[in-house]
């Protein structure tokens, strides 16, 4: 099943389809789909910024292996951007938009209650899921010539 099946329907999160204005830059599947409102902020970006000459969203499935269940996974990189650079050269990159606290390695709670530990247990499995997406994704991008990054809400204005 293609992850353009999955339609947005967490109603904890600002999702929705993303409506093109520069339909000839966009080299992706339809239908646009944004599931935060981080990543729809970043397909305005992409979709309005001059030096974004191709983008696309969720356009590349990536095989990972998750250590915590053994097992592999699918993983569904966010966008594909490339990208004039300042000294007239084009960039590829793999892009993941990604809440900062996903980011970093949580640390455990102050609280001794069992919510507190519960929400820990699962910040915890979150992260290592991430970082072995990234590091897959890292792998896949530097073998075809582009680099891949996480943006999170501070770097995405």
């Amino acid at each position: 099943m293609s992850i353009k099946n999955l339609k947005p329907n967490n109603p904890k999160y600002h999702q929705g389809y993303y409506d093109l204005i520069n339909e000839e830059k966009y080299v992706g599947p339809h239908p646009i789909i944004f599931r935060s409102g981080l990543e729809r902020k970043y397909c305005m970006y992409c979709d309005r910024n001059t030096d974004i000459v191709n983008w696309s969203s969720e356009p590349i499935k990536i095989r990972y292996f998750y250590p915590v269940d053994k097992k592999m996974h699918n993983y569904y990189v966010d966008f594909y951007v490339k990208a004039r650079q300042s000294d007239g050269t084009f960039k590829e990159f793999l892009v993941e938009v990604k809440p900062e606290r996903e980011t970093r390695k949580p640390l455990p709670p102050k609280k001794k209650s069992k919510k507190a530990y519960k929400n820990y247990q699962y910040a915890v499995k979150t992260y290592i899921k991430n970082y072995y997406k990234a590091k897959y994704a890292k792998k896949y991008a530097e073998e075809r010539g582009m680099k891949y990054i996480i943006l999170t809400e501070k770097s995405i204005k």
